[in-house]
């Protein structure tokens, strides 16, 4: 699966940039990455908050303003409660999915990916060796980088300690 780093909604593989902002899909790397559940409203959005909040899946409200306030004036609708996105970590999105389809006059924009996001899960959750790099403590990070340098600095003493004695050696040998 791929994301839209700026509306945070889910693409399938094949897709290279967002419909809706143009922006080039990423790689979602981090299974705490917040993505978008769906963009919900009115009584449906208490009660899939409320699901959410029962099943301990963290979960954030962003306002989506598809016109602005111009909207909220021409129209007379409330567009800040109409249109809300959830926002749930990646490795909560199944559930989440699931919880989402219990609402059945909501539409699950997600529900078709489930298996792929299930798959994705557990290969972020294996890791690879790059990833468990990534997740070094600082202090660990810090001693690496510490150690690199004073092995670079011993490295360079080195070389002009021995430039020094072949020029010594070589001035010996033509006698200057």
């Amino acid at each position: 699966m791929k994301y839209c780093k700026t509306c945070k909604a889910l693409y399938p593989e094949k897709d290279e940039y967002c419909p809706a902002c143009k922006k080039k899909l990423a790689q979602i790397k981090d299974i705490n990455e917040p993505v978008r559940l769906c963009v919900i409203g009115g009584t449906e959005r208490a009660l899939l908050t409320g699901l959410l909040t029962d099943a301990e899946i963290p979960f954030v409200e962003d306002n989506t303003y598809p016109q602005g306030l111009a909207n909220e004036i021409v129209t007379g609708y409330d567009v800040k409660l109409s249109n809300i996105s959830l926002l749930v970590p990646f490795s909560a999105l199944p559930k989440a999915s699931e919880l989402l389809s219990s609402i059945e006059t909501v539409e699950n924009p997600v529900a078709s990916y489930v298996n792929e996001i299930n798959a994705q899960i557990e290969r972020l959750k294996n890791g690879t060796p790059e990833e468990e790099e990534k997740n070094m403590s600082p202090a660990l990070r810090t001693t690496i980088k510490v150690i690199t340098a004073l092995l670079f600095l011993i490295l360079v003493a080195v070389v002009v300690l021995g430039t020094d004695k072949i020029m010594e050696l070589i001035k010996g040998l033509f006698g200057g």
